[in-house]
């Protein structure tokens, strides 16, 4: 099988595991142990701790952030990026240290690079040295050794896509878990939605099921591409603080409107369960060993006797065993999916291979919507839904 990615699994798994360990050693080594922080922030702090614990006391950070330029973190200055170039540019690392949904990391190698830097590395590296220290990482959850232990997975979900885009996308973030290089992601989005118009359209009476409804933002968006057309709409949020909002905003919508949507408390995964989820209110809110009860639910069970046209999920690293509790309800209804797949460094090809495997005959895209590979999200898509043009 033709495979662009193939290249990348020359190495063997001892290989990468070796490479693993030594390749912030290398960088370092590079520039005689030289290296500036790009990033002022959480992550740069954690930086700053782990590499003076190894003997390298940081030169200096930089930030894009004008109020934090002539200020001291934990002794060390805060550098306006063209004053680091100048002084540091040539003769040290730049370790980009920022971990955001609004940083693309190839704007700031192209801005360093530009002002004279001539080694400048994403994060990884460090993460690598340090997986159990580290912040914990979306996407980069586990370190590359894993993507090549599952590289038939990895090689035959690269050929499930419908377009040359997703192909690219896929490929790009394979590249990130695989290498630390996420010069290669996609850039900033025309918008940021579940509802591509390129992709598909909202049917009439459409029964949207909501997984991850947060505080409605995601049923807002439906309603703004639907209108009066959503015929039903199922609303799943696990987080007691978000449900309490969601519940808000669905109550202030007109009557036509309220008596369309149904709110569940609850979490849905493989099986019917309970799990401690942490109720944070906002957007990242997860299961915690020190969270509270919340039941769990397949989806196959909570509509066994409900039909679905169109499931969302955005939960948090537990959409491959949603799906998986779902399996019956899509294969009875073969709905359009779409579904996050950057929580975890595997989702974004084993997520992809399940549905394949649920529904051979959806089309799959891939599409990103946020910094270095936050908000990737996989749509499936049956062929009488496919916009004309996306089929082309």
């Amino acid at each position: 099988m033709d495979s662009a990615l193939a290249t990348l699994f020359s190495r063997s798994v001892e290989e990468v595991r070796t490479h693993e360990r030594s390749a912030l050693q290398e960088l370092l080594d590079q520039r005689e142990g030289r290296v500036v922080l790009f990033g002022a922030g959480t992550l740069g702090r954690r930086a700053l701790a782990l590499l003076t614990e190894m003997g390298y006391k940081p030169l200096a950070f930089s930030d894009n952030n004008r109020s934090s330029w002539g200020s001291m973190v934990e002794g060390t200055p805060v550098l306006p990026p063209a004053e680091a170039a100048a002084l540091y540019g040539k003769s040290a690392l730049i370790l980009v240290t920022i971990w955001n949904d609004r940083h693309w990391f190839n704007e700031t190698y192209q801005q360093l690079t530009g002002l004279g830097c001539t080694l400048v590395s994403s994060y990884a590296p460090l993460f690598w040295r340090f997986p159990d220290r580290f912040l914990q990482l979306v996407l980069l959850n586990a370190p590359p050794h894993h993507v090549y232990e599952q590289a038939e997975d990895v090689l035959r979900a690269e050929h499930v896509w419908a377009d040359s885009e997703s192909v690219e996308i896929y490929r790009a973030n394979i590249r990130w878990r695989a290498l630390g290089d996420p010069r290669d992601l996609p850039g900033r989005p025309k918008e940021n939605t579940y509802f591509p118009r390129d992709l598909f359209e909202i049917v009439p009476r459409e029964s949207f099921l909501d997984c991850g409804a947060f505080d409605g933002d995601t049923i807002r968006q439906s309603l703004a591409a639907g209108g009066a057309s959503i015929g039903h709409i199922d609303g799943v949020e696990a987080d007691s603080i978000s449900f309490a909002r969601l519940q808000r905003f669905v109550h202030e919508l007109p009557d036509d409107l309220r008596s369309r949507i149904v709110l569940h408390p609850c979490a849905v995964g493989a099986k019917r369960g309970q799990i401690h989820f942490e109720n944070s209110g906002t957007v990242d809110s997860k299961i915690s060993a020190l969270g509270s009860v919340v039941e769990v639910y397949p989806i196959d069970e909570l509509f066994a006797s409900q039909p679905v046209s169109f499931i969302k999920m955005d939960i948090e690293g537990a959409e491959f065993d949603a799906l998986r509790g779902a399996r019956k309800v899509i294969e009875r209804d073969r709905p359009l999916l779409a579904i996050c797949v950057y929580h975890t460094q595997d989702d974004i090809w084993r997520i992809p291979l399940l549905i394949h495997e649920m529904v051979p005959g959806h089309h799959l895209f891939l599409r990103a919507y946020e910094g270095d590979g936050f908000q990737t999200v996989v749509y499936a898509i049956p062929p009488w839904r496919l916009i004309a043009r996306a089929a082309a």
